[in-house]
């Protein structure tokens, strides 16, 4: 029996496949170049994105101080507005000052000097009274 010939293929000499590695290793070298430049896109990207990841972070640290100030002025102020006056303190003061009608006080310096007149004027009507029955009595 006669042995099957080996299946020819194509034959390639030193010149063809020197082209063919030549040509490997130009598209090598492209993949390498495009490697080199996704890797130092990726570490520039990387690097912008950790500075904008700290700098959020510390615009969050910063909101968030602004809140607990915030929150701690409000509780200020709700403590201080406990310690003022309800609605019926005011009103039940209304109606004592009402009763009271303050307008029509008068100080003790105001009552002083409304004493002193009188008695000014008590004094000096008195002379003028005086003064005029001297002048009677003589006539007389």
């Amino acid at each position: 029996m006669a042995l099957p010939a080996p299946p020819t293929g194509p034959q390639y000499d030193a010149n063809s496949l020197y082209i063919i590695v030549k040509g490997l290793e130009n598209k090598v070298n492209n993949l390498l170049r495009q490697m080199d430049i996704f890797k130092n896109d990726y570490v520039k990207k990387n690097t912008d994105l950790k500075k904008e990841v700290k700098a959020l972070a510390d615009g969050l640290i910063e909101i968030k101080q602004d809140h607990d100030a915030t929150v701690q002025k409000m509780d200020m102020i709700i403590k201080e507005l406990r310690q003022t006056a309800g609605i019926e303190e005011v009103s039940v003061l209304k109606r004592y000052v009402d009763l009271w009608n303050p307008m029509n006080f008068a100080t003790q310096r105001d009552v002083e000097r409304m004493v002193e007149t009188k008695l000014a004027e008590a004094h000096s009507h008195g002379h003028e009274h005086t003064h005029t029955v001297t002048k009677h009595e003589k006539g007389d």
